[in-house]
């Protein structure tokens, strides 16, 4: 399926729905550091669940605008490094790139710290990546890898195995945790 319209009308959507979903984290209350603490903790699965349904739900959507998304190749040190880097981050900053925008919506002047780092973090990427890529990333390049395509069936049966296992995976957490 692909999308109708400008590239304009196409971003504004996007944009649209980034607020709508920023909207909810800040209800939620996922934006909140003690509730994120208390997830990463195992104190409160609440967030954990939350950000589960959020994937059964990115995961639909995106399965209904197949042609719309770009998968990048599973490239192991990319992954590695990103993660560290996102880890730090998130544990220095207690939010992550979402959740630091929902910040910066609510007023919240610690955001700018994460605005900026991930700025500059994707500027220093941006540069160094052209080296990073022959020397380290593309040896290791295990190409586009998804759900579907590791299980070896339709995109649509891997997004209902994702979906069970995440809404399965939501039930076990309410059920243990009565």
């Amino acid at each position: 399926m692909e999308l109708v319209g400008s590239p304009f009308s196409v971003l504004f959507l996007g944009l649209i729905t980034g607020i709508a979903f920023g909207f909810v984290i800040f209800k939620y209350g996922a934006s909140r550091y003690d509730n994120i603490l208390n997830m990463l903790r195992l104190k409160d699965f609440g967030l954990l669940k939350f950000m589960m349904t959020a994937v059964m739900v990115a995961s639909v959507g995106i399965f209904l605008m197949d042609g719309v998304i770009y998968i990048a190749p599973a490239q192991i040190l990319r992954l590695v490094a990103g993660g560290l880097i996102f880890g730090v981050g998130f544990a220095l900053l207690g939010a992550c790139p979402g959740t630091v925008l929902v910040s910066f919506g609510e007023g919240k002047k610690d955001s700018w710290y994460g605005i900026l780092g991930g700025l500059l973090g994707t500027a220093v990427y941006a540069q160094i990546y052209p080296a990073m890529d022959k020397m380290f990333i593309a040896p290791v390049n295990l190409g586009n890898m998804t759900v579907h395509s590791l299980l070896g069936v339709s995109y649509g049966v891997g997004v209902i195995v994702l979906v069970a296992v995440f809404g399965g995976s939501i039930l076990l957490i309410n059920k243990l945790t009565r």
